[in-house]
Formats: structure tokens, sequence, C-alpha cells
């Protein structure tokens, strides 16, 4: 990994044209002009050349980014602002004497007894059905203010649209793919993976499953390489099978899995790394058809291609609608939703009423954070009439048959 003086020609090529104000989604919720590479780059550089100290206010500014690459995409020198911000935090981990609080938040045991708390909570919270009854009554909650949102924000974690099991079979000359399940699916909702199974069982292909661990995102993210190497090499040790790729259904996962090439220490990683592919890259050839006529509009993850909108344009029997900047972040990015609600509930509140004003029936994508982030979005606005929030491949398999292969 680069240290952060190596990206000091990069930092010097920012002309300060301003153009990433323009898509930059945290500046246009905050106004900060310390939202925006461009500050970020004159911070850096004075870091760079020992005028500023990297302390832990510069790293809050560091961390006022979702992590979209829209600067990346519209600069002129084409910047990699990320992988500068990362390397940056991890210069900051690396030389300054960490809080207890920070040490508190970092810590992969308490991060791993959050999970597995999180899977009992709700499995009695299904249990008792509650995402039913919340679900029922969601129009009234919301009026009780932001206490009511966050209860229907974490009761679309735990609500199922599709919940069958499919029993996988058996073939000779099968291809072997080692499925990645991501949080989301290991401790929170199992509906994607289901629908996943499902969607693949007459695919030729058998679905290998290991105890993973988190891939790490949200320490890569935030500059924490020690403890991101250290989960890497974990998964990557659990990966001791013949395998032809590596299958993941999250972008999120699939873009952090491609990077373990240039941070772990274990050989196969860049097997690991020229194997992964996503669940898409599978489907994308198999042409659906829809058992109900939809009106469907898509949410693109920033760590995502567009295959998976050519897949959904491609289903027969549905209309499919184009919302405004439905490319663009919609603000959760996972931590950054924590550090910063408020800011992170303008951008996805924005990015909800592009789809209200559509008047679709259902918005589809295939990050369970984007999920999260349309769902905080729509929970802003006082609506009647909303769309529903829904992962692709739940929504493959609940109301679309596949016609060929």
């Amino acid at each position: 990994m680069n240290n952060l003086k190596d990206y000091e020609e990069d930092i010097y090529k920012c002309s300060r044209c301003g153009l990433c104000q323009f898509v930059c989604p945290v500046f246009k919720a905050s106004v900060n002009e310390c939202a925006v590479s461009r500050g970020k780059f004159n911070m850096l550089n004075g870091v760079i050349k020992g005028e500023l100290s990297l302390n832990r206010k510069i790293k809050s500014y560091l961390d006022l980014c979702t992590g979209c690459n829209a600067c990346k995409d519209f600069c002129p020198s084409k910047i990699n602002a990320k992988e500068i911000f990362i390397a940056a935090k991890a210069q900051y981990y690396k030389n300054n004497k960490i809080s207890l609080k920070e040490k508190i938040v970092n810590s992969y045991v308490l991060f791993k007894t959050a999970l597995c708390c999180a899977f009992i909570f709700f499995s009695v919270y299904r249990f008792l059905r509650m995402d039913k009854i919340i679900k029922k009554f969601e129009k009234y909650i919301l009026k009780t203010g932001l206490p009511g949102k966050r209860l229907v924000l974490l009761n679309s974690l735990a609500h199922t649209q599709y919940n069958q099991r499919t029993t996988p079979h058996n073939k000779n000359n099968m291809q072997k793919a080692v499925y990645f399940e991501g949080c989301f699916n290991k401790y929170i909702n199992k509906q994607t993976e289901n629908a996943v199974k499902k969607i693949l069982n007459n695919a030729n292909i058998e679905l290998i499953k290991k105890d993973f661990e988190c891939c790490g995102v949200s320490y890569l993210n935030d500059g924490n390489i020690d403890a991101f190497i250290k989960i890497a090499n974990i998964n990557l040790e659990k990966i001791d099978c013949d395998f032809d790729y590596i299958l993941t259904d999250c972008a999120s996962c699939e873009e952090v899995l491609k990077t373990y090439k240039d941070y772990a220490t274990l050989p196969n990683a860049q097997k690991v790394c020229e194997k992964t592919i996503s669940v898409v890259d599978l489907i994308k050839k198999i042409k659906f058809v829809c058992n109900k006529n939809l009106k469907i509009a898509v949410h693109k993850p920033c760590h995502d291609d567009y295959d998976f909108i050519d897949i959904v344009k491609n289903i027969d029997g549905i209309t499919y609608v184009e919302a405004e900047d439905f490319d663009k972040c919609c603000g959760f990015s996972g931590k950054f939703a924590l550090q910063n609600s408020e800011i992170s509930r303008k951008i996805s509140k924005v990015k909800a009423q592009h789809y209200i004003e559509k008047n679709t029936d259902i918005i589809l994508t295939t990050c369970p954070a984007c999920i999260l982030g349309l769902n905080q979005g729509l929970a802003e606005i006082q609506n009647s009439q909303k769309p529903e929030v829904m992962n692709l491949f739940v929504f493959l398999a609940l109301y679309c048959t596949p016609t060929e292969y």
C-alpha cells in the first residue's frame, strides 16, 4: 500500500477547479468546503509539507466522504481521491495515539459481538412477527418523528420479502463457486441468499459455503489497514478448496474482495481477486419474465457497474422507468451514516424523492447498504404512496421466471 507521501504528485495535480463540488453528495447536503476533494487536498498538501498535523480534526474531515468516487469520475485529472483519503487515514492511525473511544469503535471483537447479537435480535424479532406489525402501522409510526423513522429503518432490515428455501440439484460436471455470503445474509436477513440459490438452481453451479468473516470494507474505508489485513487473511485461509470462482451478491463485498491482492499476505490473494464475480455476471444472459405488471426503477450502487440495469431492462412484463440521478450515491455508506446522520438523511431524502416523482412500484438495487439508504430517504418523506425497495435477486426469485439459461 502507498503512503500519503506517494500521492504528493496526485494532490499537486488538483487544479482547484471546484468541479468536485458539482458532483459531491456530501457537499450538496452540507455546503462544507471540507467535504469536497479540493478542500481535503488543501489540508493534505499542508500535512505533506509539514505545515499541518494529521490530527483527529483532519481525520474527521477525511471521514466526511461516502466513498462514491463521483469526484474521480468527474475530475479532469482523474485523481483517485478515495484511495488518497484511505492512505491519509492509515497514516493517522500509524502516527497518532488512538483514543479509547476509537479503539472501542474499531474493535473487531466488539463488531463481531454486535453482529452475533444482531442475529439473535432479528431472529426473535421475526419470530414475534414484529416486522409484520411495524410494516402494517408504518405510516403512523413515521408521524412520531426521528425515533419512528429509525424504527421503520430498523424494520426494513428485518422485513423478509422472500423466505423460500431451495434444495440444490446434484449434477455431474458442475462448476464450483465459493459463496461469500456477506454480513447481511449471515447475521441479519438470509432472504437474498435464499433468492440467489433459487435463481442459480438450474444453472449447473455448486455453491460452496464457508464460515467467512466480514469482507472488511468498513476497516478499509476507515484506513485501519492492520485490522483489514487481518480480516482479509482470515478469509483467504478459509478458501482451502478447488473452485471456479468466488461468488458474491453484494456490490461492496465484490469490490473489497478484489482489493485483497493489494493488502493481504497470503499467496492465494491474487487468484481470489481474479476469480471474484457477482451473481449478476452469472445471470446477465438469462432472460426473465415477470408474472406481475410492475413499474420498476433501479438504483445503481457506487461500487457496481451497469450490467444489472441491463438485466432489469430486459425483463418481459415490466415497465422500466429511469429516475433522476439513479446512479448517484444514496448517502448511507455504512459507517458514514452513523458518523454523519443528518447529512446522510439529507442525501437519502433527495434521492428517494426522485423515485416518488416517478410513481414507481419497486426500486431495485444490489447493495444491502443502499437498500438501507433508500429506505432511510423514503422514511423522511410524508407520502402515502411510496415504492418498495428490493434486492434485485429477491425480486427475480419472487416475481420472475427464467425462460432460458
